[in-house]
């Protein structure tokens, strides 16, 4: 009997044993079950152990961990060659009208099964501007089935941390939306708006995950990566061949894993059954919302809401003392032609960007990761001077504090 089924017998008889908080103790179980799951390395199929198998034939990486490590957001890190050090920055490929590349998909995938060849070695290349501000081009070498297609955009997204994503996950539709009228009310420089997403039927759904909102659900936004990082089916995604394209005829012929028997298109069995993409929501949905690693100076406060900051940005959304403090607003804002993307989606401006939360900001500043969707500002500062757009107004206004005025809003940016 397999290590899995071996740990469900013992819950069950577990659960029989303790019918009161019999709830609390399966919730525990999911929780640290998934832990274990968002650690483990998948191997390509075929293996010996069959409950692991089902990577790629192409994928970014090995396990969930090895692209949000402590469950934190990656290093944005490139060799002396501009060539990725790493794991955790992926490249997104999309053509005008939301199809992926007809050659290499929706993700370009750095690395295969064996007999499979990967599609080419992600870089980048960092301009220095005259205002001493890097700006950040993908950087595609060593391409393994020809060119991309003429209107393919790129677009290289770092993987986000994923501390408070269940406490985002609980904020109501309805208080998204309360923030997007109260914005728009104002009629001021700043205007966001949700991301509406309409499901098979008929029904609208908020996007809130993912740096363009592209997932209403963490559920959905797990398994989007189990498929197209991972390369491994699932419910929501149950094409075997993960990403692999028609042109790509041996990655589609390649073995695929057996999972747990549950049957996706075509009977073929998905390589993650419900049971362990439910775990790994669970764990994630566990993670609470990092709190700021040191008390933050009222003065970095004040001038963070003065410069408008905190109208995008919003310590909060809804009101009392369970709402989660994100500094978001979880609405796109167009950020202007410094941050405007290579890939286009339908709806979405290259330019909109839904508001990166600040909360666990000092984690990413310790580990130096790099800020912003692609890594390539290396400090607070040079990251606002990138803001542009619906944020304009709040960038003069910064660079019009005094030098010390500007040392305290970024000292409570960094506490965040």
């Amino acid at each position: 009997m397999s290590a899995r089924r071996l740990l469900a017998a013992a819950l069950g008889l577990l659960l029989l044993a303790q019918p009161a908080g019999a709830q609390e103790v399966l919730d525990a179980l999911d929780i640290k079950i998934g832990k274990a799951l968002f650690k483990r390395p998948w191997v390509p199929a075929p293996a010996s152990t069959r409950g692991d198998d089902g990577l790629g034939p192409l994928f970014d990486a090995r396990s969930c961990a090895s692209c949000h490590p402590r469950d934190a957001r990656a290093a944005a890190r490139f060799d002396a060659d501009g060539h990725l050090d790493g794991r955790g920055v992926v490249l997104m490929i999309g053509m005008p009208d939301g199809a992926g590349d007809p050659v290499y998909g929706r993700r370009f995938q750095i690395d295969a099964a064996p007999g499979i060849r990967a599609e080419g070695v992600l870089g980048a290349r960092d301009e220095i501007l005259p205002d001493g501000r890097r700006a950040r081009h993908p950087q595609l070498s060593d391409l393994g089935y020809g060119p991309l297609a003429p209107a393919s955009g790129v677009s290289l997204r770092v993987a986000p941390d994923l501390y408070g994503r269940g406490a985002m996950a609980r904020i109501p539709d309805a208080d998204i939306l309360a923030v997007e009228a109260e914005q728009a009310r104002a009629g001021g420089e700043v205007s966001g708006r949700a991301r509406r997403i309409t499901r098979p039927d008929g029904r609208v759904t908020i996007g809130r995950f993912g740096w363009k909102s592209a997932h209403p659900s963490l559920r959905e936004q797990i398994a989007e990566a189990f498929f197209l990082d991972l390369g491994m089916s699932n419910s929501l995604h149950g094409e075997p061949w993960g990403d692999c394209t028609p042109a790509q005829a041996a990655c589609r012929d390649a073995p695929h894993g057996q999972g747990e028997g549950t049957r996706g298109p075509e009977g073929n069995a998905l390589e993650i059954g419900d049971p362990i993409l439910s775990r790994v929501v669970a764990y994630v949905a566990s993670l609470p919302v990092r709190a700021p690693d040191a008390p933050a100076a009222r003065e970095g406060g004040r001038l963070f809401a003065g410069t408008g900051c905190a109208a995008c940005h919003r310590p909060q959304i809804g009101a009392g003392p369970q709402a989660p403090r994100l500094f978001s607003d979880l609405l796109l804002h167009d950020m202007g032609e410094g941050l405007k993307d290579g890939m286009s989606e339908p709806g979405i401006a290259p330019s909109e960007w839904r508001t990166a939360p600040l909360a666990g900001l000092s984690d990413a500043l310790a580990r130096d990761t790099g800020l912003l969707h692609d890594g390539r500002a290396r400090t607070i500062a040079e990251a606002i001077a990138w803001h542009g757009g619906e944020a304009d107004g709040a960038v003069r206004r910064f660079n019009a504090l005094t030098g010390r005025e500007k040392a305290a809003l970024i000292a409570y940016v960094s506490s965040l």
